[in-house]
């Protein structure tokens, strides 16, 4: 078979087809609950998953008082998020500490991704443009997915709304963002009925801000007062989408995205070192397409197919280059499809296959370039048996990777059947279940890991990390006042050999295998809201999160037994909200004790525990066909000095106003 030719026929294929708040000490501190499928609202689905599930709608927003994706992940129990500070910094997660590579990013069910670093910088996506997204952390009850989805120890699935037509045939919203620190997000929106069965939308947003924040610069027992320099940041994003249903049976759904960014990279904070030159361009341009059909015999098809393109532009100067600049460029490119088969011969049981392929290549003007290129072969063989009682879920994943340099030598192809297993059981009413789960999972390096000497070591082993999680959901309603009351607790244990462990810098990361890491943690979820009387509700929710993830590798080193960097003993956080006919008023905390910048855990090494607190004030109104609502946010309003990365101070005490309009013809 001829690989160079296979992704450009299947890719054209597809084209053508289209035409409690918490009380903590100082080194103990609670954390947000990481769980195995998240949806960030009160749903009667997370207590029925035989993994843990946490969900978010945009329509819960307002009461976590949330307005960017990377806000509503950090308010989740077990979600460490990498933030660099202010509206332009990068901002990716890893859950359950086994890094940001292991959770899959999906938009509209099609995985994002970046073939360079293996990260998703989550600040390219509008949380105004979603509907509702979840985080799954094994297998979820869905098994009819692309087989890359499993592919993941965890995967955060985003998805953007579909409208519903009455009498109206369009939509048309605008949203105007400002704030502190030169904040300035305009965005629009506008969906159309074009027929009895199809609709098509297109949105776009614009931001700016010039990250100019003060914080505090500490030097011994000096403290002075300074502010962020090089930290400007505009970008815009534009996408389109076509929606139809074909028949009585079938759906197509195709979306074209683009996003451009040029930030200024502010650098770390190293003694009175503050003077950066930075700069970072990003460009990336996606068009993917989904077929779903369903047959009265009871089998469905689900094919998707994407092709995407990005390029980084990375400008530095100083004396340490040698013309006294850089200026680096990478290109990437991936043609992508899937199919997968389900199968429901009776009604207990289903069966689902899946098989996709990617093709990913990179290439850079480094004189060290290899031009790497990578063919991904995925099947995954699924079974599920679900009663009102019991629901086990079975998968096996194989995995295939084939590796192509045009220069040097080439690295080993791998292959690797991945496991994973799942059951949650009903003993008694009310709604209790008691879960267990456990998969085993492998990922390769990235191109960045493997190829390029400034950001990695070459000889990276790939991961392989086994995951085992057991625990109990209970959901009730105990009365009129109190409504949907909900609690999930989960204990883990996370095995990862051959750990990679990224050591923080804005651009170029260093890499490193740990060898052998231990986690082993507790989640705690719990969220009820109170009918006080009519019109007047109370909504409370709290998260905690103990986790233990330890070097294990060699005894003979100084940080053997120490917590692995960036990664809190303990977090967590809660939220208030309180609607009325009047105002209505959201409280927040977010707290993370004290994590490792390196792996020895020694006090040069340390970054201080924090507790942030911030408020909203929203209104929602409605006057004949138009809709408002009005938000103000005060965040961090004790003007709490942290960092979440070493020598990358977080911003103080801010605002946040919005204002949104939606009418309807």
């Amino acid at each position: 078979m001829n690989f160079k030719l296979l992704p450009h026929f299947l890719f054209s294929t597809f084209a053508l087809s289209t035409s409690a708040v918490a009380q903590l000490a100082q080194d103990s501190l609670l954390t947000g609950d990481e769980m195995e499928e998240v949806i960030i609202t009160g749903n009667k689905g997370a207590t029925l998953t035989a993994t843990p599930v946490l969900f978010i709608s945009t329509k819960e927003k307002d009461r976590l008082g949330v307005s960017e994706i990377s806000e509503a992940l950090k308010r989740t129990a077990g979600v460490e998020l990498k933030d660099y500070g202010g509206v332009g910094g990068l901002k990716t997660i890893s859950v359950r500490s086994l890094g940001s590579q292991h959770t899959a990013v999906t938009y509209d069910g099609v995985a994002l991704t970046d073939c360079q670093n293996g990260q998703i910088d989550l600040s390219r996506y509008s949380l105004d443009n979603l509907d509702k997204m979840t985080l799954t952390i094994g297998e979820g009850n869905d098994i009819f997915r692309p087989a890359r989805h499993f592919a993941s120890a965890s995967i955060l699935d985003l998805y953007t709304p579909t409208p519903t037509y009455d009498s109206t045939s369009y939509h048309l919203s605008a949203r105007i963002k400002a704030g502190s620190f030169g904040l300035a997000n305009p965005s629009f929106a506008i969906d159309k009925k074009t027929s009895e069965n199809s609709w098509c939308s297109i949105s776009g947003d614009y931001l700016r801000s010039d990250g100019r924040y003060p914080y505090t610069l500490t030097n011994g027992e000096n403290r002075t007062r300074e502010k962020r320099s090089n930290s400007e940041m505009e970008s815009f994003r534009c996408e389109a989408n076509f929606n139809s249903k074909i028949g009585k049976r079938s759906f197509l759904k195709t979306k074209i995205f683009c996003y451009d960014s040029d930030r200024k990279l502010p650098g770390s904070i190293i003694l009175y070192n503050t003077n950066n030159k930075e700069q970072l361009r990003d460009k990336n341009c996606f068009s993917q397409i989904q077929f779903r059909t369903y047959w009265n015999s009871g089998f469905s098809l689900l094919a998707n197919g994407k092709f995407n393109w990005a390029a980084t532009f990375y400008h530095d100067e100083g004396k340490k280059y040698p013309d006294g600049e850089i200026n680096d460029r990478y290109f990437q490119r991936e043609y992508y499809a899937s199919a997968a088969l389900l199968f429901q011969p009776t009604r207990p049981w289903t069966f689902a296959i899946a098989s996709d392929y990617a093709l990913n290549g990179l290439n850079s003007n480094l004189s060290n370039c290899v031009y790497p290129k990578r063919h991904t072969l995925l099947n995954v063989l699924s079974a599920q048996y679900s009663t009102r009682k019991v629901t086990a879920t079975a998968t096996g994943l194989y995995s295939v990777y084939l590796n192509e340099t045009k220069i040097g030598e080439t690295p080993h192809n791998k292959k690797r059947l991945s496991p994973a297993l799942s059951i949650s059981y009903k003993p008694f009413k009310p709604e209790f279940r008691i879960r267990a789960s456990y998969k085993d999972i492998f990922r390769m390096p990235t191109f960045n890991e493997l190829y390029f000497d400034r950001s990695a070591i070459k000889r990276l082993n790939p991961e392989r990390a086994r995951q085992i999680n057991i625990g109990s959901t209970y959901q009730c309603t105990p009365s009129r006042t109190i409504s949907n009351f909900q609690i999930t607790l989960d204990g883990y244990h996370n095995d990862v050999k051959d750990k990679i462990v990224a050591i923080p810098r804005m651009f170029t990361w260093s890499m490193i295998n740990m060898g052998e890491v231990d986690i082993n943690g507790i989640d705690i979820q719990a969220s009820a809201s109170f009918s006080v009387k009519r019109g007047y509700l109370i909504f409370l929710s709290g998260n905690y999160a103990l986790q233990k993830a330890i070097d294990q590798t060699d005894k003979s080193t100084r940080y053997y037994g120490d917590q692995i960097p960036y990664t809190p003993r303990h977090a967590g956080g809660g939220s208030a909200a309180f609607e009325n006919p009047y105002i209505n008023i959201s409280y927040q905390i977010n707290a993370v004790g004290k994590r490792y910048c390196l792996p020895e855990n020694k006090r040069d090494n340390r970054i201080d525990a924090y507790i942030e607190h911030s408020l909203s004030l929203y209104r929602n109104m409605k006057l004949k066909n138009v809709e408002f609502s009005v938000r103000g946010d005060l965040i961090n309003f004790t003007d709490c000095q942290y960092e979440v990365i070493k020598y990358y101070p977080m911003p103080g005490r801010s605002y946040r106003i919005s204002l949104y309009v939606k009418s309807r013809d």
